[in-house]
């Protein structure tokens, strides 16, 4: 019985057997040459409807590895942040005529950007794969964090009449710290190349409540000081978020749509971006 079925088999692709190989494939079936038959071709031994030997083993099924929802710990983003400072410096009293320090303008509020950083550290990510291949749902939980280096002795202060305000002060560091407790949200593609590497790009958006703003200033009169407050600053925060995958490299790069400045006096007007590499699963 089992000769009259491997005959069978075997005459349903007859014409497509190559003379020489020693294992065949049909389907998830495997036809494995004895070795005292290897000198023999597939026709021959088909000819002669001698299978004794003849091994039939059935090919494991590759499973789909993806699962629909992912879940991955500890992915973090280094990045540089600027922030387009869209204050009217001319049209505002209360910026050329302030209650204490000098004028603000917006040439002394520019940042060193190249020691002007933006570093994200997600606990949690999730990623929901939709049914159509290449789409899925992106989200984070975690804390982005702005290092705003500055290149003029720019003061923040909590309870004074202006809380942004120039100083005559010389500091060899002054840096604005910012942490927000954030989740972002993210649609999006990859695309599986025929080399096996993966293209893809994400977009959506990120809520953020602040968790702690600092001033810290370093200078040679007074050394090293840090004001821990709110600054008037902005409590929620919503910005943009791209992503662009290029197989295992992966960018980001975020836009505020938020004044970064809430309650502030001077009604300063700053919304920070950033952009830079990511690193995590996915």
């Amino acid at each position: 019985m089992k000769n009259f079925y491997l005959y069978i088999v075997f005459s349903c692709f007859y014409l497509n057997v190559m003379a020489q190989k020693d294992t065949l494939t049909f389907s998830s079936l495997m036809f494995i040459k004895p070795v005292e038959k290897k000198s023999m071709s597939w026709k021959e031994i088909v000819n002669s409807g001698d299978f004794k030997g003849v091994k039939v083993e059935r090919k494991k099924k590759i499973e789909d590895t993806v699962s629909q929802l992912q879940t991955h710990w500890f992915g973090f983003d280094f990045g540089f942040a600027n922030y387009i400072d869209e204050t009217k410096y001319a049209e505002n009293k209360t910026l050329t005529n302030p209650a204490i320090g000098f004028p603000l303008s917006k040439f002394k509020m520019s940042l060193i950007n190249s020691k002007s950083t933006n570093v994200n550290i997600w606990v949690l990510q999730q990623k929901y794969n939709f049914k159509k291949p290449g789409a899925y749902l992106k989200y984070s939980f975690g804390l982005e964090m702005f290092n705003f280096r500055y290149e003029y002795p720019i003061n923040y202060r909590e309870n004074q009449p202006m809380y942004i305000y120039l100083s005559d002060g010389d500091y060899e560091k002054n840096k604005l710290l910012t942490t927000y407790i954030s989740a972002p949200i993210q649609l999006g593609y990859d695309y599986k190349l025929k080399n096996n590497k993966t293209v893809g790009f994400s977009g959506g958006l990120i809520l953020g409540y602040l968790y702690q703003a600092t001033n810290k200033q370093i200078s040679r009169s007074l050394g090293k000081e840090k004001y821990n407050a709110e600054f008037s600053l902005r409590d929620m925060r919503m910005a943009s978020i791209f992503e662009i995958r290029i197989d295992k490299l992966k960018f980001f790069g975020t836009a505020s749509l938020t004044n970064m400045l809430d309650k502030m006096p001077t009604n300063q007007s700053l919304y920070p971006y950033s952009f830079g590499l990511r690193f995590s699963k996915f």
